[in-house]
């Protein structure tokens, strides 16, 4: 359930490293990949020159075309494809807005490799074609003498050479790509996340609504009812003046706000409960953990106390796990692991039947959510047969 952690520079150049030795270049896939990709730049740098030239007036809508295949391109090193601009960025084909997200530079780039790829790969192609040519007339003479080992290995450096130049040159182009477009595609990606997060909040919190709404008027409402009949039946009985039934009718009263009183608490518990505000989040969990009807262990190491927003969310994390294992999981024993420290960590741990999973707009995908929007990440494993294991990852920087 977590995300896919973005790529930073230094993956996208270790990704790039070539074999130590030169001769496992010939059967490394990065250099034939690189060959690929320098062949394609030819391609798309010709096409982008010609396109720009043609349609000047156009140009926009070619620079962001380009960009977007630049960022597919990245693929054919084995580097992670970016997130694609959306078509609806650009209105018509010379809107101005092409230009931007980094598109004119790559642009650029692609123009001047395409143009610096063609000479050395038109070289190197006559080269291994011609020494190709040459060792496959070699061979054909019988006996073969002593040149076909001459031949074959001038073929083999070439070749070696020829690998290793398309990579410099596809690594070089592949990393300022990279660093023109992956910024814009990281924000976009990230701008997309967090508006899926929103909605998927706006359907928990409607649903923590009719929960609260449930919850009023199946608990409180009910008492205030029965409160309503018994106060009826005191003031019935003391019209036709028998005080024993009053009374007992008055003690009835008594006991359905008292009853009433304690829903209410419950729910405004599960709201925000007064004990996380007043001792923490270690005392919050431990309450809620001697409230459930089994047994749970709760571990607690660290001193950091989170601010209220990361507390409240590892709180809720906690409460909906207690409620699902309880619920659903026919499990015999919980287990909380909380670490106050920065990151702060909680795990929630069941040996229940296992078989949990995230559905979009109830509990856990809203939790994972609010995690999200607070800098952190939540991780449900949850195989059939069990054991379940809830764990979150929360910023807890030190408060002054």
């Amino acid at each position: 359930m977590s995300q896919p952690q973005p790529f930073d520079e230094s993956t996208v150049r270790s990704r790039l490293v070539l074999p130590r030795n030169p001769l496992a270049m010939l059967v490394s896939p990065l250099g034939w990949r690189a060959v690929l990709y320098c062949a394609t730049s030819i391609l798309i740098g010709l096409l982008a020159i010609l396109s720009g030239v043609l349609g000047l007036f156009v140009l926009p809508l070619v620079t962001w075309a380009t960009a977007n295949a630049e960022r597919y391109r990245l693929g054919l090193l084995g580097l992670p494809r970016l997130t694609p601009l959306p078509r609806s960025g650009v209105r018509h084909p010379w809107d101005s807005r092409g230009f931007g997200e980094g598109n004119l530079a790559v642009w650029g780039i692609t123009v001047l490799f395409g143009l610096v790829d063609l000479v050395p790969g038109l070289v190197l192609s006559v080269l291994v074609v011609g020494t190709g040519t040459s060792l496959f007339q070699v061979l054909r003479r019988w006996p073969p003498g002593i040149e076909v080992v001459y031949t074959a290995a001038a073929l083999v450096v070439v070749l070696t050479i020829g690998l290793y130049v398309a990579w410099a040159l596809a690594a070089a182009q592949a990393i300022l790509v990279d660093l023109q477009l992956r910024p814009h595609s990281e924000l976009s990606r990230r701008v997309d996340e967090l508006t899926e997060s929103r909605r998927e909040l706006v359907d928990v919190f409607a649903g923590e609504r009719r929960r609260i709404e449930r919850d009023l008027h199946d608990g409180a409402q009910q008492h205030l009812v029965l409160l309503s009949l018994h106060l009826g039946e005191a003031d019935y009985a003391l019209g036709e003046g028998r005080t024993d039934d009053a009374r007992r009718a008055l003690d009835a009263a008594q006991a359905s706000v008292e009853s009433a009183m304690t829903t209410l608490r419950e729910t405004v518990r599960g709201i925000h409960p007064q004990v996380l505000a007043d001792r923490g989040l270690a005392a919050a969990v431990r309450e809620s953990a001697a409230r459930q009807p089994l047994p749970v262990q709760v571990e607690v190491t660290g001193d950091r106390q989170p601010p209220e927003p990361v507390a409240l969310a590892a709180f809720y994390l906690v409460s909906e796990a207690f409620t699902n294992a309880t619920k659903h999981a026919r499990c015999t024993s919980l287990s909380v692991r909380i670490s106050l420290a920065d990151p702060l960590e909680v795990e929630v741990y069941d040996d229940g039947v296992g078989g949990a999973h995230i559905v979009p707009g109830h509990g856990l995908s809203g939790l994972r959510e609010r995690a999200q929007a607070l800098g952190g990440d939540c991780w449900l494993s949850s195989p059939p047969g069990g054991p379940t294991r809830l764990r979150a990852v929360l910023p807890n920087p030190q408060t002054r």
